[in-house]
């Protein structure tokens, strides 16, 4: 399981520098390029658990402290992010 987790981010890593090489630095290739790493980013963050873990207990404390509305209005902001 851990070799299966581990080879996608070791072929990731290289990845970006293959991709240069080919297709070069100018401003379309970096925004194809920033196109798939700002989903990889978010996939991380929330596929992988970190942000959820730190957002459930904040989501929940606003609701019990600061009421509903707050809470929603907080969840709208990280979604802005």
């Amino acid at each position: 399981m851990a070799l299966a987790t581990v080879t996608p981010a070791v072929l990731a890593d290289g990845g970006g520098d293959v991709y240069f090489v080919f297709h070069g630095t100018h401003w379309e290739a970096s925004a194809f390029f920033l196109a798939f790493t700002v989903p990889n980013l978010f996939r991380r963050l929330l596929g992988e658990g970190a942000l959820t873990a730190a957002f459930i207990p904040i989501f929940k404390h606003k609701e019990v402290n600061e009421g509903e509305t707050e809470m929603w209005r907080s969840a709208m902001r990280l979604s802005l992010l």
